[in-house]
């Protein structure tokens, strides 16, 4: 069906005749955006002030290349399933203001389902900057970079963002993610999606840009092997991560019947509708669609997106062919429910030769045929029999009729069968595991003797609050009767085989309820030690030590508690002081300077309380002769030179005065941290041993320490 052309074409048309269009199209798009962006942020919300974080991993900072209520797109996709793992996603807008800080809202599903609600997880942020920047033609200056990382900044300590990974879709925010990198120690990661020379907005500026983006980049995600072999040889790291569908979405119509169709199929007097959705922009190939739909005038031709930056002026004289305008990403599966085949009508040129198309997956997902031209992603879907290539109106013809002819059941569900392994939780995965591979690995190795409710109350803090995206937890059971062996075994079994879908875990409450993190997909942490005997605190974490793999160490005791941000902050200052051997928290019970007071009254209270406390001493460390090893981290080459703990101390106490000071003799300085905090019970396995035997051994161990240094100083 014709519509009529109106003085929205009229003066497109006028535009393109002067070669002004791309220009003019670029401002009514910044109108748009600037209209949506002002009614949606009316009223605004100022930060909060800190309270106990949400994340139970890494947060994110997306820099993204389209806004987070456009289409529902690849960014939109990823960020929303890591969210849904744990992940605080921190999206920004295109958009600019005038203050100085992040202006936060909640991100809306409003892109995603049409229904407006909070997506749980994601925040939008508005950064500081001039109003009518435009990300996609301009590169920031540098005071308006610095005026960003300033604000980022207060919206760190406030949110109490300790391990975050900056992802970055487009060149503009490459100097932004350096400063964040160089400030903060995030990761960067530049999931590249599409060939930017192939944008008609893109100057050369903005192509160097991209390519220093490449260059600079921690690592570089592609989208395609094109992609992967125009980047390989500018990048440090590099991953193929392919575009995938929603496969519950696409795939809720059911596929055992003929298609139903909102038009009458009659033996003898069918009218087939062939339909195409996504933006109708500069790379569609309108010509051929038009082609196509003279050359099949009993074909119905259904086109769904915006058709702001395409020329659709033959198109829309033709009857057979209805544009039906943007329609709502919950909307499509019921849109595209009727149609006999799909197309995908792109031109061919860099950017298109360099794109993994989203909707052949979604399509796939949906059962349909699909007819495309020949793009070199699309051809490993082609030799398996799942599409069919063409590459003018009469080959699409042909093509079009054998996929309608053969269609049926079978290949229907072949399809599917192919959507449901490209799926966007296992993209996220994909990514997820490269992004934690960049990070240097951590080992904790905590040593268990009996105490059961603290064994499962400190690994449960351990999942809920460690934020280091690449860490593993080594336990080394000291003979324990009381049923910890047994559930460590459990919790071991759990981390290997537990998936998103487990609502359970081995960590039960006191109304006999399990509340507790997942853990992270493909990603076993814990290892189990289970020792026959009590071998003793130091001689126990000799043996995690030696099974750690990690290039940072970290002996945590089994009566704690950690809270949001603490491993990455610890391992954050040493990266940041070389000549620092060890690092500790502050604590609420500790026998030296490392004590704080506190104002929580229960263990619940601790996480808010530590948030707060830990934001007021962001950045803060000092120097300290010794350090409970409560808590203690420091690097592998320290472990390598000042060794094992002296096993000579039995069941614990003063090995951890010993090992301060073998470190202090080796020229190592031990800090103590302000800004991460760790609750310590204090004391836990001694008092099983009662009063009089565990005096006896802090004086036996006392005696020790000082006749093995006093031996050392006058030999």
């Amino acid at each position: 069906m014709s519509q009529p052309r109106g003085v929205r074409e009229s003066v497109k048309a006028a535009f393109r005749k002067v070669g002004l269009y791309p220009l003019a199209a670029w401002i009514m798009l910044r109108f748009r955006v600037a209209r949506h962006e002002l009614l949606r942020r009316i009223p605004r919300r100022r930060l909060r002030a800190a309270r106990e974080p949400e994340a139970r991993d890494f947060d994110i900072l997306c820099l993204p290349v389209i806004p987070w209520n456009s289409r529902f797109q690849r960014p939109q996709q990823l960020m929303r399933h890591w969210s849904e793992r744990g992940h605080r996603v921190f999206y920004a807008s295109l958009q600019f203001h005038h203050g100085d800080d992040v202006i936060v809202s909640a991100a809306t599903e409003s892109g995603h389902n049409n229904l407006g609600a909070p997506v749980p997880g994601v925040l939008e942020i508005t950064l500081p900057g001039p109003l009518l920047t435009s990300i996609y033609a301009q590169l920031p200056a540098a005071d308006h970079v610095d005026r960003m990382v300033a604000a980022i900044d207060r919206l760190r300590r406030q949110q109490r963002i300790a391990a975050a990974v900056v992802v970055v879709h487009l060149p503009f925010w490459t100097a932004l993610a350096e400063k964040l990198r160089e400030r903060f120690g995030w990761t960067i990661v530049y999931d590249c999606m599409d060939d930017h020379s192939g944008f008609s907005t893109n100057n050369e500026a903005m192509l160097r840009a991209e390519d220093r983006t490449i260059a600079t980049a921690d690592l570089v995600v592609v989208t395609s092997e094109v992609l992967r072999t125009k980047a390989a040889s500018k990048a440090r790291r590099i991953e193929l991560i392919r575009s995938a569908c929603d496969y519950e979405h696409f795939a809720g119509q059911e596929i055992g019947g003929p298609a139903s169709s909102s038009v009458s199929k009659t033996h003898g007097n069918e009218r087939r509708t062939i339909g195409y959705y996504g933006a109708i922009a500069e790379w569609f190939d309108g010509d051929l669609v038009a082609d196509l739909a003279r050359l099949r005038p009993d074909w119905r031709f259904e086109l769904i997106g915006s058709t702001f930056t395409g020329d659709v002026s033959r198109l829309q004289k033709l009857p057979n062919v209805a544009l039906l305008g943007e329609k709502p990403y919950a909307a499509l599966p019921q849109l595209i429910a009727h149609w006999d085949c799909c197309i995908i009508p792109f031109k061919r040129s860099p950017l298109t030769e360099a794109t993994n198309p989203m909707k052949a997956y979604e399509i796939m997902a949906a059962g349909k045929p699909l007819v495309t031209v020949d793009l070199p992603e699309l051809r490993l879907m082609a030799r398996d029999g799942l599409v069919s290539l063409a590459n003018d109106a009469h080959g699409f013809a042909a093509a079009i009729e054998a996929e309608m002819a053969a269609d049926g059941l079978s290949r229907r569900q072949r399809r599917r069968a192919f959507a449901k392994t490209n799926t966007w939780p296992d993209r996220c995965t994909a990514m997820d595991n490269a992004v934690r591979d960049l990070c240097p690995l951590a080992s904790i190795v905590i040593v268990t003797y009996n105490n059961l409710a603290l064994n499962q109350a400190c690994l449960e803090s351990i999942y809920r609050y460690t934020d280091w995206p690449n860490y593993e937890v080594i336990i080394v059971d000291n003979a324990s009767t009381d049923g910890t062996a047994e559930w460590l075994a459990e919790l071991e079994r759990w981390d290997r085989e537990g998936d998103l879908q487990s609502t359970r875990a081995p960590f039960p409450r006191k109304d006999g309820s399990d509340a507790a993190p997942l853990p992270t997909p493909g990603r076993p942490r814990i290892r189990v030690i289970l020792n026959k005997d009590n071998r003793g605190y130091s001689a126990a974490n000799n043996q995690g030590m030696r099974a750690a793999r990690g290039d940072f160490l970290c002996l945590l005791n089994n009566d704690t508690l950690v809270t949001h941000g603490w491993l990455s902050t610890l391992i954050g200052h040493l990266r940041a002081m070389p000549d620092t051997g060890i690092v500790g928290p502050v604590s609420n019970r500790v026998g030296n300077e490392a004590i704080v007071p506190v104002s929580y009254t229960a263990p619940e209270e601790m996480p808010r309380w530590a948030a707060a406390y830990c934001g007021e001493h962001d950045g803060e460390t000092f120097p300290i002769r010794m350090l409970g090893f409560f808590c203690v981290v420091f690097p592998r080459t320290v472990y390598e030179r000042v060794g094992e703990l002296d096993e000579r101390f039995g069941i614990g106490c003063f090995e951890d005065d010993d090992y301060c000071h073998r470190a202090r003799l080796e020229g190592y300085e031990l800090r103590c941290a302000r800004d991460a905090f760790v609750h310590h019970w204090q004391g836990a396995s001694f008092q099983l041993l009662g009063s009089e035997r565990s005096i006896g051994v802090f004086h036996e161990n006392k005696r020790l320490f000082q006749d093995k240094w006093a031996a050392a100083r006058t030999s």
